[in-house]
């Protein structure tokens, strides 16, 4: 009989978990804090400048993680953007499809508005 369920890991698989999610939310914080200081600099250089552009949102920034960390997870070239694989960027792509269609179509189909 085949189940679902998750077995419970050992205190050793356990110890290991947290010292991986540990190190994974402290990364996770000093990217957020990457972004967030780029977008801090360019506006200071562009003010410093005195040029009449609109500084560069945080957006922009999380676009390039992303672009980035995609090719590299594909294993392509984040500067060309070249020699990534097809097949592992359908993988990425479809769990992010998957993310959307389960946490968020299904939240939005289970909230009400007042």
């Amino acid at each position: 009989m085949k189940t679902d369920s998750c077995p419970i890991p050992t205190p050793q698989e356990r110890s290991f978990l947290d010292i991986q999610q540990a190190a994974e939310q402290k990364m996770l914080e000093k990217v957020a804090r990457a972004i967030s200081d780029a977008a801090i600099e360019v506006a200071a250089n562009v003010r410093d400048a005195g040029l009449s552009f609109e500084p560069t949102s945080e957006g922009y920034f999380m676009f390039a993680v992303q672009q980035a960390t995609f090719v590299r997870l594909c294993g392509g070239n984040p500067d060309t953007l070249r020699g990534g694989n097809p097949e592992v960027g359908d993988h990425v792509v479809q769990n992010c499809r998957n993310i959307i269609d389960t946490y968020w179509k299904t939240q939005s189909a289970h909230t009400t508005t007042p």
